[in-house]
């Protein structure tokens, strides 16, 4: 799951724990640009919050193009699913997706899972 400590990824982690289950290994990708070492502190809280839910998860920090970098860890980590939240709007008002978002639903290489 992409996490970049924005209330859609804050739901997306939660929505990513719920579907952790028996075998299944839940893995949380923040991405930062390059000289940005934020993603470290980001990558500490959901830590944090997931231990409070009893989730254990592996964590994996890259440098980079947030979709591209998240496509790559799709691919490396054999994902089954990947789980991102959305932050874009449409003009109108109309929820569309985020440019990452949509990048990583047109190329990932599995099922991806949008969340609001």
């Amino acid at each position: 799951m992409g996490f970049d400590g924005s209330a859609s990824a804050w739901r997306a982690l939660d929505v990513a724990a719920q579907l952790t289950g028996y075998g299944s290994t839940l893995s949380v990708v923040s991405v930062a640009h390059e000289g940005n070492s934020g993603e470290s502190s980001l990558l500490d809280a959901a830590h944090e919050h997931l231990l409070e839910q009893h989730v254990t998860a592996t964590y994996v920090r890259k440098i980079g193009e947030p979709a591209e970098e998240l496509v790559a860890a799709a691919r490396e980590l054999a994902a089954d699913l990947v789980v991102v939240g959305r932050r874009g709007a449409g003009s109108d008002g109309v929820p569309l997706p985020g440019s990452v978002s949509a990048e990583v639903v047109r190329e990932a290489p599995c099922d991806v899972l949008v969340i609001r």
